[in-house]
């Protein structure tokens, strides 16, 4: 007779130190792969912010070729409309323009601004709407991109002081240049950049989180014993450098910045594209941002 013999089987798990092990190695994956993971994000959001500036580089072009001229940065009158508006159609929101009235003041051109236009927002900028704590402009979508009104400063080149008109300006808003490429009622063709296109900034990027004066996308103006300018900005401070809280802020001298690492975006009056890094030197920043002043340096 066989005599049966139970045999055991010994089954062994992880050890807490082999569980802790594991879970540190996994630990150093997941903070290897996320800082990649949003580094990817963050330039696909900037490839996405690039498309945004080169469609306005050809409304733009557009613009000009039908209109002979490129648009007012606004008129201080009427609907106060800013350069968003007039580049409705070149955009394929012919419907939306339709709906731009003339007559009266800005407020009646608000209700334009509850449409979100994907092209006029930074992917990375953290603000969408105006900022605004007016009634009227509650909740009203805003933009990261603005034209150019000019430097101020000196020029090195001539070591003179860049142009401005000082019968606009008051110390709420800040100075008002006049030696870039939109202006108040003006009709400037490419033939007034003699700088050369390739050579001056047509339109820039704010898209921060310390910008305080985010406005409605449809503004161009606020007039008040000044003019406060709303679809333009003067290039007076380094880029990025109202993040670090370097300056008094301003409407007119908000500073060109992002959320984009070491730089921002700037479309150029060829229509191309450039990120400009925030250590870019301050003698041609200038010089890019002056349609006339014949400085010989460039982005």
């Amino acid at each position: 007779m066989c005599s049966k013999q139970t045999s055991r089987i010994s089954r062994r798990g992880f050890t807490l130190v082999e569980l802790l092990v594991v879970i540190a190695i996994i630990g150093v994956l997941v903070g290897l792969l996320l800082p990649a993971v949003q580094a990817a994000r963050e330039a696909a959001r900037r490839m996405q912010c690039s498309n945004n500036m080169k469609q306005l580089g050809l409304a733009l072009h557009n613009y000009h070729d039908v209109n002979k001229r490129f648009p007012p940065c606004s008129i201080d009158g009427g609907g106060k409309i800013g350069i968003l508006v007039r580049l409705l159609p070149f955009m394929e929101q012919q419907n939306l323009f339709e709906q731009v009235r003339y007559d009266g003041n800005y407020v009646q051109n608000l209700p334009m601004a509850q449409n979100r236009i994907d092209g006029f927002l930074c992917p990375s900028g953290p603000e969408q709407f105006s900022v605004s704590t007016a009634a009227n402009e509650a909740d009203l979508y805003t933009t990261h991109y603005y034209g150019n009104s000019g430097p101020i400063g000196t020029n090195a080149q001539t070591n003179q002081t860049y142009v401005r008109d000082t019968t606009r300006e008051n110390a709420s808003f800040g100075e008002y240049a006049t030696d870039g490429v939109f202006q108040l009622r003006s009709n400037l063709r490419f033939a007034d950049i003699t700088d050369g296109t390739t050579n001056t900034i047509g339109m820039g990027e704010v898209s921060y989180e310390q910008y305080k004066f985010y406005r409605a996308w449809t503004r161009g103006l606020y007039w008040y014993n000044g003019v406060a300018l709303l679809s333009t900005k003067n290039h007076k401070w380094p880029i990025n450098a109202a993040k670090n809280g370097g300056f008094t802020m301003t409407f007119n001298n908000g500073g060109y910045g992002s959320q984009h690492p070491s730089g921002a975006m700037f479309g150029m009056m060829d229509g191309s594209v450039r990120f400009v890094s925030e250590t870019i030197d301050m003698t041609a920043y200038r010089a890019a941002a002056s349609r006339g002043s014949g400085e010989v340096k460039g982005l």
